[in-house]
């Protein structure tokens, strides 16, 4: 295979971490590999990632070197006091039903303003000094940060003034418009520093690359080299096999992931229960299973609705078990944060979900861009948080459907357009032409006295 060229990424989140913060990368990097890069990992040794995965250690190639370095974090101090389980977790999640004291306000109020962009910037400095040197003595081709958190960013940005490196800067999410930031208690000061911060990025940056069309609107206003969107996709080798035949004897919608509160489905709730009252279903024959930690205040919405003989709340599972757990719903549910950016928001459960081949329920902006994927997919339907009688039609519709066997969806081919292989295949001819331009830029010019 012929060699491509070296590609450094900076990740905060590796395996065996796991969440949704570790897919895209590592299936990109799975599949750069085999294109002939050679991929060096650097990432924390001891990070505070929320969730361990060992069995996304398999994905990761023979070939990739992974450099790890300690980081020194408050948010371990932040867990300490709070308690692990209580208080916030990732995405403003709450996990329990007690209630935030001044301690809790004021240890948010801190995480808020004194850690800019986030908590990881501590370990801004002592990266850029190790990886200053690893590329003086090894230069590579491209280097690749990946955020959130957008600290890996900044790290990226001082070694592209101190070295001199083509740098492509990865947004999995959005920085000063991410949706947590409408509930965190930001200064007016703290706020236009992520600006600046999110300014300076996009502007240092050879390339930026996106998960979403919407989100290049976040840079609009900048004076950015090139923005392009690389979407999230799913792994068709963690799909091989789909279930043949359906149980028709239990409805069974399934949610995989984090649930939010700014994700609380009160939509599917309320016609539950219309559903229920009406004798349409019950405990025997639909259930909604949530799979993955939860915020506290979404089952406050359930038992509200008197509905939790319907709602089953599960833990999360290894990612290698994913696959099954989608491939064997009768439906998945997906549903999109209420934010000023929900519109834009493609989450990346969203492309396993279209690789089970299993229908979708979307609640979700029908003129957003998880609406139109699914429209041009065929895999699914989206739903207003206002459209409780079309939501009732369409679960009634499919209910029946359900029990004479024939609720599956046939995918346009499009669908392949989002496989992790392709998307790697992107990122490769991107790195290509990057370093192509590099070699003209830095090439010795040619004396007239030749």
């Amino acid at each position: 295979m012929k060699n491509k060229g070296k590609l450094l990424l900076v990740s905060y989140y590796w395996p065996p971490s796991g969440g949704p913060g570790v897919q895209r990368w590592l299936k990109l990097v799975k599949y750069l590999v085999r294109l002939g890069w050679q991929v060096t990992v650097y990432t924390p040794s001891n990070p505070e990632s929320g969730a361990y995965d060992p069995s996304l250690l398999h994905d990761v190639p023979d070939a990739v070197r992974v450099l790890q370095r300690p980081i020194f974090e408050p948010l371990s101090f932040y867990h300490r006091i709070i308690g692990k389980k209580s208080g916030v977790g990732v995405g403003l999640l709450k996990q329990n039903n007690g209630k935030t004291g001044l301690l809790h306000r004021l240890l948010l109020w801190g995480r808020a303003n004194l850690f800019i962009p986030d908590a990881r910037c501590l370990w801004v400095r002592p990266s850029v000094r190790y990886l200053r040197k690893l590329l003086q003595a090894e230069p590579h081709d491209v280097v690749v940060t990946t955020g959130p958190p957008h600290s890996m960013h900044l790290i990226g940005q001082k070694l592209k003034k101190a070295v001199g490196i083509c740098w492509v800067a990865d947004f999995r999410d959005p920085w000063v418009n991410i949706d947590y930031h409408q509930h965190l208690p930001l200064s007016k000061r703290s706020k236009k520093k992520h600006v600046a911060l999110e300014r300076s990025v996009a502007e240092n940056a050879d390339v930026l690359s996106v998960v979403a069309e919407g989100m290049k609107e976040d840079f609009a206003a900048y004076r950015v080299k090139k923005v392009v969107t690389i979407f999230n996709g799913f792994d068709a080798e963690d799909f091989p096999i789909y279930p043949s035949a359906e149980d028709t004897t239990l409805f069974r919608l399934v949610y995989a992931g984090s649930m939010n509160a700014d994700r609380n489905p009160h939509l599917l709730w309320q016609v539950l229960r219309s559903l229920k009252q009406e004798g349409r279903i019950t405990s025997s024959s639909f259930r909604v299973e949530i799979v993955g930690i939860h915020d506290a205040r979404v089952e406050e919405s359930v038992h509200e609705n008197g509905i939790e003989d319907l709602v089953a709340f599960r833990s999360s599972v290894a990612h290698n078990e994913v696959a099954s757990l989608l491939c064997n719903a009768t439906m998945l549910l997906l549903c999109v944060n209420r934010a000023p950016t929900s519109k834009a928001i493609l989450t990346g459960k969203l492309f396993e979900y279209l690789a089970s081949r299993r229908p979708i329920l979307a609640i979700a902006p029908k003129d957003g861009e998880a609406a139109q994927l699914l429209i041009r997919t065929h895999c699914g339907q989206a739903f207003d948080d206002g459209d409780a009688p079309a939501l009732k039609q369409y679960l009634e519709q499919s209910l029946l459907t359900h029990q004479e066997g024939r609720l599956n969806v046939t995918p346009n081919p499009e669908l392949a357009l989002y496989s992790r292989e392709h998307q790697a295949e992107q990122f490769s001819q991107l790195f290509d032409s990057l370093a192509r331009v590099n070699e003209v830029n830095t090439s010795p010019p040619v004396s007239n006295d030749e």
